[in-house]
């Protein structure tokens, strides 16, 4: 506790961001209208011809979108998976379906700009936000690698010039609780601080461990962020640090067996009927690893876990960044420097069982500076945009899994876990330019470059180990070694963009664009395992949308459809080089159609609908790849990449209501609509996630004024189950679920 105490007061780290103040622009227009920077500069939602989805600061807090997975509910065409805490947005079907800590997202996450490389960086919780832009489709150009997908981009509340604060107060029926406060002070007409903080803890949660007889799912939380800003006349600078700890009870899994008593496959797994019957098949076969039968069939209610290494967290982060802004006549200048230190240190019980049959331990310990500078300038009809950018990380890996009781890979008793340990460094050069150039008074044309050097080296050695975890990393002893690779390689490559919008009213604005993304090369490196390489991946975009204002601007209506055609498509697969987990391979290609609509519409001021859809029909193709299943070799040409479902929708209705002249009672519901999709990429019965209706509800009792709130809760009130996650490995079946219903009380207070 003291060492946190101390980085939450002194780690402060430094970068910069966008054109001279476009953040403090940022924000809300007049009308309401959420202003954004995913141009690099202060624009209209509805100026810009990207496909963007833009979050207020009141909107995300009475949402509760404060994770991923919350805020990829309200997103249209976006599904959110978390597989080992290892949170990741899938856009239009594209996105991380990986275990590896080593990967990145081919949908970045950027907090303040500032890019956060490895998906287990976004579990630090998301709090004093201002907004959140999503964008869609490949950001290379501005947002540089691994953006294929697109980009979510947060931005937290900048100190103030005034002295206010704010407490949030959250606890649900699980007796979970969340507090979250923020204290502004402006020490002089230029200089103001900000100081912030969370404490999430609780006393259970929603599953129930059959071993211990003990509630999981408390979490245990703590982050602090501080912040300090000096204004002048015609420059600016931000620095930022905080620091994060998290001891939380992870989601458990549900293993259902696939197993008959001889050994041979249960016909269960072949019909789908495992999904509804999760203790029709045995896991271990003719095997008994031990003596309590807990272990021997899956329980039916994803609330139970009988887990003896259960899902937990013990991982540690600080880091910050400095921003620096000047304006010098009609060129503003931009520096973001950053650094990000992540230690990661969990246990899992994938098979869920009380033996150590496939007990795993997985230690990451990530730095990552990066540095961006920018130079911005309005030249009369031109808006011209330069920068460079680099990146280097270097993360470390000690990953193993203790099958010391599992007598089906028959491993030997001196070296019963399968093991990987590796150093992976990666340096990222970057230099772009975007560019805006107003033709006519309605047609404006885009064209953006982006030349991108990335150097990824590693130093791995995969092996069966012996069973004495040692030190912080829990790393093994080598006893039998499996494979080992020292390598480096450099990838160069190209992203563009080019556009036109035509915006013939004040109201109405009609795009259309064609765009390139690419993801980095990168090293699969299962524990037991063969270490493989796999090349690029590359993605072009061609879009045609709208995004009109209706009915006085009652209505706000966007309509997108678009065409994807990957290249070297990195795909995660089962593979026999790897005997527990699935790796990462290029299989070929794939395309994708696809439509979205986005519908707002405000009857009146205090009734408010949203409602969005969107339709992908996507498909592997012009590859070779065949995949091993239970059913044996499966080829993919053809077949539906992982989380693509065809039909997805949500929505949102608001209404509030006077209580007396000072109060006012709102009333809100969202839901969510995803479809059938695949969870593996070889499309099988037992690869199939059913369609799932989620809906949440919250009624709350505010001032007129917004000094103070409160409010009751539900969230996924009809109690649906809901897979999220699938991995059917050799010898057992991996599920996850979306949490069970829940409810409670919040209660706001601004002072």
């Amino acid at each position: 506790m003291k060492k946190l105490s101390v980085a939450l007061l002194c780690s402060v780290a430094f970068a910069a961001g966008a054109p001279a103040l476009a953040q403090d622009a940022a924000g809300t227009d007049t009308d309401g209208e959420i202003v954004v920077t995913a141009q690099k500069r202060a624009q209209s939602v509805r100026d810009i011809g990207i496909n963007i989805t833009a979050f207020g600061e009141e909107e995300l807090r009475r949402s509760q979108a404060t994770d991923v997975g919350a805020l990829a509910s309200q997103l249209t065409g976006v599904v959110a998976t978390t597989s080992v805490n290892l949170p990741a947005f899938t856009v239009r079907g594209i996105g991380l379906n990986e275990f590896a800590s080593n990967f990145d997202s081919p949908v970045a996450i950027h907090v303040d700009e500032v890019y956060k490389s490895k998906p287990f960086m976004a579990t630090v919780p998301f709090f004093d936000i201002q907004r959140v832009e999503a964008l869609k489709g490949p950001q290379g150009t501005l947002f540089g690698r691994n953006t294929t997908g697109g980009s979510v981009n947060y931005y937290t509340v900048e100190p103030q010039f005034d002295t206010s604060g704010a407490m949030h107060f959250n606890f649900d029926n699980y007796g979970r609780g969340r507090i979250d406060g923020v204290f502004n002070h402006a020490l002089s007409e230029e200089v103001a601080i900000r100081g912030s903080f969370l404490v999430a803890q609780g006393t259970g949660g929603p599953y129930r461990n059959l071993l211990t007889g003990q509630d999981h799912g408390a979490p245990n939380q703590m982050v602090g962020r501080l912040q300090f800003k000096w204004q002048g006349p015609d420059t600016s600078l931000r620095l930022m640090g905080y620091a994060f700890r998290d001891k939380s009870e992870l989601t458990p899994y549900k293993s259902p067996g696939i197993f008959n008593a001889d050994g041979t496959l249960c016909p269960q797994v072949f019909t789908g009927e495992i999904r509804k019957n999760r203790s029709a098949c045995l896991k271990y076969g003719p095997f008994v690893p031990g003596p309590n039968p807990l272990g021997l069939r899956e329980t039916q209610s994803i609330r139970e876990l009988s887990a003896d290494n259960p899902q937990g967290a013990n991982n540690t982060a600080y880091g910050g960044y400095a921003r620096l802004e000047h304006q010098a006549g009609a060129i503003s200048f931009t520096s973001i420097t950053a650094f990000d230190y992540f230690e990661r240190d969990q246990t899992d019980d994938p098979d869920n069982s009380p033996y150590a049959t496939a007990n795993q331990n997985y230690y990451d310990r990530i730095n990552q500076f990066s540095q961006e500078l920018r130079a911005f300038a309005k030249l009369g009809r031109l808006n011209l945009l330069i920068g460079g950018f680099y990146e280097h990380d270097s993360i470390t890996d000690a990953t193993s899994a203790n099958l010391a009781d599992n007598a089906l890979l028959g491993l030997p008793p001196f070296a019963p876990r399968l093991a990987a340990a590796f150093k992976q460094k990666v340096r990222s050069l970057a230099a772009f330019t975007n560019a805006e150039y107003q033709l006519t008074d309605t047609i404006t044309l885009i064209g953006g470059l982006r030349y991108t050097s990335d150097r990824t080296s590693i130093d791995a050695e995969t092996y069966l180990g012996a069973n004495d975890p040692m030190g912080r990393s829990h790393i093994v002893t080598p006893v039998i070694p499996a494979d080992a690779l020292i390598d480096h390689r450099t990838d160069n490559t190209t992203s563009f963009r080019g556009g036109v919008n035509w915006k013939p009213s004040t109201n109405q604005l009609v795009y259309a664009s064609i765009s390139r993304g690419f993801r980095s090369g990168g090293y699969s490196i299962p524990f037991g395992g063969v270490i493989t390489s796999f090349d690029p991946e590359r993605l072009t975009a061609y879009e045609i949308g709208s995004k009109s204002r209706l009915l006085d601007r009652k209505i706000d209506l966007n309509l997108s459809a678009f065409y994807y055609d990957y290249k070297d498509l990195q795909t995660n697969v089962d593979d026999p080089s790897s005997p527990l987990v699935p790796i990462t391979r290029n299989i070929g290609g794939s395309r994708t159609y696809g439509v979205e609509a986005d519908l707002v519409f405000r009857p009146e001021p205090t009734f408010l609908i949203k409602l969005g859809g969107s339709y992908l029909d996507s498909r592997f193709r012009n590859t070779d790849a065949v995949i091993t299943t239970y059913v044996g070799p499966v080829a993919l040409d053809g077949k539906r990449p992982v989380n693509n479902p065809k039909w997805s929708g949500q929505g949102m209705v608001q209404k509030s209501f006077e209580v007396g002249s000072d109060l006012e009672l709102i009333a809100n519901t969202d839901f969510r609509y995803v479809g059938t999709r695949f969870l593996e990429a070889t499309d099988q019965i037992f690869d199939r996630a059913p369609s799932y209706w989620v809906q949440n509800a919250r009624l709350t009792l505010a001032s007129k004024n917004g000094g103070w709130e409160i409010a009751a809760w539900g969230r996924n009130i009809w109690n649906k189950e809901y897979l999220t996650y699938i991995n059917n490995v050799s010898f057992f079946r991996l599920e996850i679920y979306g949490e069970p219903a829940s409810y409670g009380l919040s209660a706001s207070v601004k002072f």
